[in-house]
Parts: structure tokens; sequence; C-alpha cells
């Protein structure tokens, strides 16, 4: 980064885009009619796409056809990578550097391209944080619209319910991984917690992110109303931080308001019976012993054809 001065203006343009974004991130970057990616993006991209790796001023390099863009990042998502793309916001002029400007971040649970959900599932991203007073959690599909939140006391009891989710992301806050790895091995809770994150795209946000206040307020702005009584919530509810991380987030990534969300809803688990992770693994009602949907329960008994109907 220290040599972006001395690059080329559009490597200087691609560094200023780089710059602000998640160090997790993969650039795709518009020249022409391909995208391309730089240093150690287009190391990690053309192993995980068979691309052939070349050279820019000494820079490792890999483009791909801008035709083909939807194929690989499906490719890129099933993976567990984010992408953000950078697109040409000008026609080209010769002798003239474009305007590029960064137009989408893709992850897991914040992209809408058909060509990259699998319309037999939910898609949720979920956020998720604990305190003295228990577990709260949000998850939201943007697919569809659903937008919910649940809070406990105990781990234990919404475990089960975030597992039957199966969320394809999760946003905690920063170093709760590392805290729920830390702890006392009695706290078996938490170690639950911590290896369900595990095996899925976790993100750390800043702790703010999560504040009840915050996280309210951006709740109500994105729905547009002046206070969340109507959906059945004080401004006080623990699990509205979480809520305020998921918007924040998806705006993010959108580079625009998440438009379809369909008010909030708060999971109740009264009316509903829970079967704890082993459970649901032992009886492979959502993944079979091979850890994959076909041969599952529910692989057998889902012939629902769009998101909204699975």
């Amino acid at each position: 980064m220290s040599d972006a001065p001395k690059l080329t203006p559009m490597m200087q343009q691609y560094f200023e885009v780089k710059r602000g974004l998640p160090k997790d991130t993969l650039l795709l970057f518009r020249l022409g009619d391909f995208f391309e990616l730089f240093f150690e993006d287009a190391i990690i991209a053309s192993k995980l796409l068979g691309l052939t790796l070349t050279k820019r001023q000494d820079h490792a390099m890999a483009g791909l056809p801008s035709v083909a863009l939807d194929n690989y990042i499906t490719k890129l998502l099933a993976a567990g990578k984010k992408v953000a793309i950078c697109d040409q916001a000008e026609t080209a002029q010769p002798g003239r550097l474009v305007r590029r400007q960064l137009t989408r971040i893709l992850s897991p649970g914040t992209t809408l391209n058909a060509a990259q959900l699998d319309a037999a599932r939910n898609h949720y991203l979920c956020a998720l944080a604990c305190d003295s007073t228990g577990i709260h959690a949000a998850w939201l599909d943007l697919s569809t619209g659903e937008f919910r939140v649940a809070t406990d006391s105990s781990i234990a009891n919404l475990l089960p319910v975030l597992t039957a989710l199966d969320p394809a992301e999760l946003l905690v806050i920063d170093g709760a991984l590392a805290r729920w790895a830390a702890a006392p091995r009695e706290q078996a809770d938490t170690h639950a917690l911590h290896a369900f994150c595990l095996g899925r795209l976790t993100t750390e946000l800043a702790s703010y992110h999560f504040e009840t206040s915050t996280g309210a307020k951006t709740v109500m702005d994105t729905l547009g109303v002046l206070n969340l009584q109507g959906f059945g919530f004080a401004h006080t509810h623990p699990a509205l931080g979480p809520a305020g991380a998921l918007v924040y987030y998806a705006t993010e990534n959108l580079c625009a308001k998440p438009e379809n969300l369909r008010g909030l809803q708060e999971y109740r688990s009264a009316r509903t019976l829970l079967l704890d992770p082993a459970t649901l693994r032992n009886l492979e009602i959502f993944t079979s012993s091979r850890g994959t949907r076909e041969g599952s329960l529910l692989a057998a008994i889902n012939r629902t054809t769009t998101a909204t109907g699975a």
C-alpha cells in the first residue's frame, strides 16, 4: 500500500477503493470488458476459480470476462468469500482516466442475484450478541424480506433455533469469537456457540453497531416509522442492537437501504419443539451424515421452488 503514490493513476484509483473495504473482501475492478483482481486477491481467486495468474508491474494479477461475472461470483460466494464490485461509472475516453465507483459488496448473506441464490432455501444473515442478561439475535433474508429477532437468558435455548435457521452469514461484536473460545471449560453452551460460528462465514463489527439505542434508530429509519411500538417493541429491547447491526451491514453491502423488509417480528419458542444441534445432526433433519442437504429429511420433503416457499 505504501507504493500507491508511485503507481499509475489507475492503480492509485484501485488502492483508493481497496482501502475502504474490509480486509477479507476480494475486489473485482472493471477494466474494459474484464474484471481484474490484483495482489493477494488475484492469488486467492486464481486458486478458487482456476484463473491464469499473470503480472502487472511485478504485481500478481488475474482477470475474468464481464459476461461471465455472475458465474464466477457464485463460485466465490460458495467458497465463503465476500466480493466487492468496482464498475466503470462513465464511458471510456481516449487519454482520460475512467471514473469508477463501488457498486456492490456481495456476500453469502447479502446477495440478491437469482443466479447466486439457491431457490430451495433461505439465505439468512444473522447477528448475535451476548451480555449478562443472555443471548440476543436477529436475522433477515433479503430475498424474502423476513426480519426477526429473539432473545433468551440461555444460549442453550436459542442455539437450536439458530441451528435450524442455518444462516449463510453471521455478524458478531469485534472480539466476541476470541472471548467465547477462551471461556472456561464448564461454559459448554458458550463453546457450542463458538463452534456454531466457526462453521460459517462470520464477520466481526465494532461494538457500537450492536448498541440498543443505535439499533433502534437504524431499524426505525429503514422501516420508515417513528417508533417500533406498532411492531410490539420497546426501544430498549436488547435484540434491537443485533437488528441494527444487520441493517447497517446490509446497507453497506447493497450501497443502499434494504427496501423490502416486511416489518420486524419477535420469534417466540413457547409453541415450538426445539431440538438441540446434536439431535438435529444425529436425526439428519437438515443435513445428512455427509454434511450436505442431500439425503436429509428436509431434502426428502422439500418440494418448494422459491426462497419464499422454502
